[in-house]
């Protein structure tokens, strides 16, 4: 009896839902595909046989009934649909692999660079164009602004741009930023210019790191001033991990200029969002000609994530003119799980069939 020589469960609901046909049928022959979406109510979890018989998971988080690498005998590779991968690591699953064991686990870092990065200039703009007071007067209000009400904005082209974490995002934001007349700024833990590598969408980013004008490190208390004050957007990539926790803090606050924007779409845990909530709320504030830079004030903020998320009803944010707050929706292109699925066939042909590293593997052997 023939037997396929990739199984291959997909644990995620994929959109459009054409998409796992067409990808199915994209694959070369032997290619066995179970689904099994998990995030739908009442979604059927995946068999002892089917679990057994995986050599790939395409999955958000591990199913409720896997508890132990016993049970996954034959499990090379683990697709994940995000870019973060600490969610996945408090779960009996993970506790029961041995730091030798060969599995490979991929992030999903690159898929929605464009989408994000479209999502930070837009929000900027939205910002420096005085929309978010415009629109709270137009619709709340019915309210024509005067003209001297709003001031004279501020273009993009001029400005410069700091980017805290120079990974996939980070360099296709520096991209379209220098495309609008920006200077970039790059801050990374050596930093030093630097490659990247794991998967990229054809023609996004800054593959060989060309695009900074200048690199701080994120691990020199004078480097990362120096890099808060130089910016007048600065944008929070990072992700969440005990080094990064709480990482922009109300003495980042206060080395980044009065008239500065701040824009974190990393994670929520990254900031110090009571330390932010007072530095925006003091820019509202009359001005007493006492105003100097190293206050904890900046002019605006857009945020796509919080603390936590979904955020209580009774924060600020949600009413203070000088943001923009959005619920984490910033990577929800069309395309998410097109280019994730395109990413998980190249890590099947490499990890699974010819025995080679992965593409932005957080676990195991990368490329």
């Amino acid at each position: 009896m023939y037997s396929p020589i990739v199984n291959i469960l997909v644990l995620v609901s994929l959109q459009p839902p054409t998409l796992l046909e067409s990808w199915t049928k994209s694959l070369p022959k032997g290619y066995s595909v179970v689904y099994r979406p998990q995030q739908i109510e009442g979604a059927e979890l995946p068999t002892d046989e089917e679990l057994a018989a995986a050599d790939a998971f395409f999955m958000f988080q591990w199913p409720s009934n896997l508890t132990s690498v016993k049970q996954v005998p034959n499990l090379k590779l683990v697709q994940l649909a995000s870019a973060g991968s600490n969610h996945i690591e408090s779960s009996p699953f993970y506790s029961s692999l041995d730091d030798s064991h060969p599995l490979i686990i991929a992030s999903a870092s690159g898929i929605h660079v464009a989408p994000i990065a479209e999502h930070v200039i837009m929000t900027t703009m939205m910002l420096l164009h005085n929309i978010p007071k415009i629109f709270l007067a137009t619709r709340t209000q019915q309210t024509w602004t005067p003209h001297a009400e709003l001031g004279w904005f501020r273009e993009l082209r001029g400005l410069t741009i700091g980017v805290l974490g120079y990974g996939h995002i980070g360099r296709e934001i520096g991209r379209m930023a220098q495309a609008m007349g920006m200077d970039v700024l790059a801050a990374t833990r050596s930093g030093k210019k630097a490659s990247i590598g794991g998967f990229l969408v054809p023609g996004t980013g800054d593959h060989d790191g060309d695009i900074p004008s200048t690199w701080y490190s994120t691990d020199s208390a004078s480097s990362i001033h120096d890099f808060y004050s130089a910016a007048d957007v600065v944008v929070n990539t990072l992700p969440a991990t005990s080094a990064t926790e709480l990482y922009v803090n109300a003495e980042a606050f206060k080395s980044m200029k009065n008239s500065s924007i701040y824009v974190s779409i990393g994670r929520g845990q990254t900031t110090d969002q009571d330390a932010l909530i007072e530095a925006l709320q003091n820019a509202l504030k009359p001005l007493t000609g006492d105003e100097k830079e190293g206050d904890l004030c900046i002019s605006g903020s857009s945020l796509d994530v919080t603390t936590p998320e979904p955020l209580g009803k009774d924060s600020p944010l949600y009413t203070l003119p000088n943001v923009v707050l959005t619920p984490h929706m910033s990577g929800m292109s069309s395309q998410y799980f097109v280019r994730a699925m395109e990413l998980f066939a190249q890590n099947l042909d490499r990890v699974v069939v010819k025995g080679e590293g992965g593409l932005n593997a957080v676990r195991g052997r990368g490329e």
